[in-house]
């Protein structure tokens, strides 16, 4: 191409209005006539990379991916406030920060190892478990669905349902891990072993206690003492009353042994009775003086000595009549006392009850001696039995005590993970349909990256190629009008023929 150089004008040194629009237009220009003067070229590029792409697209392995959508939320916090006015709870709002934490958490290599071993898996041969590892962890796409607090887990895998089940099992690890990871232990585990040491502590206080019951034959020492204190006094009333009987049966007996003393063996059945010949004599001596004195007043006055000696001789003979009986016994017949054989038997009921009584009393005594000795046993053995069950009932009011603040550590911990940062899982993952690897989206890209290449290719060709193509570009360099162009004629034949 021929041009007609000409001075500059002192005009034309500065640049006309539009000059980033015609800069534009030039660049436009410049790309177009690079790619249509290199025309073979774009189109062998092109052909090259989306025929490429095709191919790889139809001979590469399809890919399944399988998702999983997981909430991520904060949980309540309780705000205390006064006593008179109510406690309230508020929900603190969700930034993405946490919603990051969570997806790393997912992406972990702890949640990525439970989850080989959960499943199972074993590396290929010639590598080992890191290497399976890390290729897991490149396989897993941890997002965050737009405008939610939504994490979608994704897996991509060579089997529909082997990609299922292993993004279920990385969803079921992170849960597992996400509590581990937010779990505040430390006051419920330190309570879970104080609360087994008490209870062997309590075992061995109550194991202490039965031992020592079962060695002094000992089950309820307040109850035993308090039974044997009221069997005491009742058998210490009994001996008393045995005692009293026994003296009142002696006295008794005494008396009886009096009466039978005091009473015939014998007592008479029959008697015959016959005149008395004493007075029978005494009548006939009477008759006789009675006569004499009769005569003798036929003689004698009655003071006469002799009439006075007689009547004295009937008065004396007549006193012993009065004095004499006028039968006496002639025949009487005896037979037992009825009353002595009743008394007697009244004695022997009475000294066998006193033998009796007597008999009884050592055993009385004996039982009382050893209900007051094991009174004493047991009061004795009482203060022991009182201290090894104050630590028994200590060890168990601690264990008691120690599992109630283990419960509210328990219940403490759990509110305070329930306001932390709680996930749950909202949906599972089911085996894909389809695979992710269709024709489409290679033959787009093949397509785009064809077209990029092959005009970048075209364009760099003609960028390396330094001369001067158009006007804009003579006037743009030499900062010179152009007064006239003269076509190349070989370019133009039509042109040159007219």
């Amino acid at each position: 191409m021929a041009m007609l150089q000409t001075l500059p004008d002192p005009s034309a040194v500065l640049p006309p209005r539009g000059a980033a629009a015609a800069s534009s237009t030039l660049a436009a220009r410049s790309f177009l006539y690079a790619v249509f003067k290199h025309r073979r070229l774009v189109l062998g590029v092109f052909l090259v990379v989306f025929l490429g792409s095709a191919a790889a697209a139809l001979m590469r392995t399809p890919r399944w991916l399988a998702s999983s959508r997981v909430l991520v939320k904060f949980g309540e916090t309780v705000q205390l406030a006064p006593a008179e006015a109510p406690s309230r709870s508020v929900n603190l709002p969700l930034n993405q920060e946490v919603v990051k934490t969570e997806a790393d958490i997912v992406r972990s290599r702890t949640v990525v190892e439970q989850t080989v071993n959960r499943l199972g898996i074993a590396p290929e041969p010639g590598t080992d478990l890191n290497q399976l590892i890390e290729g897991l962890r490149g396989g897993l796409v941890v997002q965050q669905s737009p405008g939610t607090n939504m994490l979608q887990i994704s897996f991509v895998g060579k089997d529909p349902d082997k990609a299922a089940r292993m993004v279920n099992a990385i969803t079921d690890a992170y849960i597992e891990h996400h509590n581990a990871v937010y779990r505040r232990e430390g006051v419920h585990s330190f309570y879970v072993e104080q609360l087994r040491i008490l209870e062997s502590q309590v075992r061995e206080a109550q194991r202490r206690l039965r031992e020592y019951l079962k060695k002094t034959n000992i089950v309820d020492v307040e109850q035993e003492t308090r039974l044997l204190a009221t069997d005491a006094v009742q058998q210490e009333k009994g001996l008393k009353a045995h005692r009293a009987k026994i003296r009142a049966t002696e006295r008794k007996l005494a008396e009886v042994q009096g009466q039978l003393a005091r009473t015939p063996v014998q007592i008479p059945f029959a008697e015959e009775y016959l005149s008395n010949p004493t007075v029978l004599a005494f009548k006939a001596k009477l008759a006789d003086l009675e006569a004499q004195r009769f005569g003798l007043l036929q003689r004698y006055m009655p003071d006469d000595r002799a009439v006075q000696d007689v009547e004295a001789q009937i008065g004396q003979i007549r006193g012993r009549v009065t004095r004499e009986q006028d039968r006496v016994l002639g025949k009487q017949t005896m037979r037992h006392n009825d009353l002595h054989t009743e008394l007697q038997r009244n004695v022997f009921s009475l000294e066998s009850l006193l033998s009796d009584a007597k008999a009884r009393e050592p055993s009385l005594r004996r039982r009382l001696a050893n209900t007051e000795k094991r009174l004493r046993h047991l009061r004795d053995r009482r203060f022991v039995i009182a201290n090894l069950q104050q630590d028994a009932e200590q060890k168990q009011y601690a264990f008691d005590l120690y599992w109630k603040k283990h419960e509210e550590a328990r219940i403490s911990e759990a509110m305070t993970g329930q306001s932390l940062v709680n996930v749950s899982v909202v949906e599972h993952a089911t085996a894909p349909l389809e695979p992710q690897s269709g024709l489409l989206m290679p033959l787009l890209l093949g397509l785009m990256g064809g077209l990029g290449l092959a005009t970048a290719m075209a364009v760099a060709v003609e960028y390396l190629n330094r001369r001067l193509r158009f006007e804009e570009e003579v006037e743009r360099y030499l900062e010179l009008p152009v007064l006239a162009v003269i076509p190349d004629l070989e370019a133009t034949p039509d042109l040159a023929r007219a």
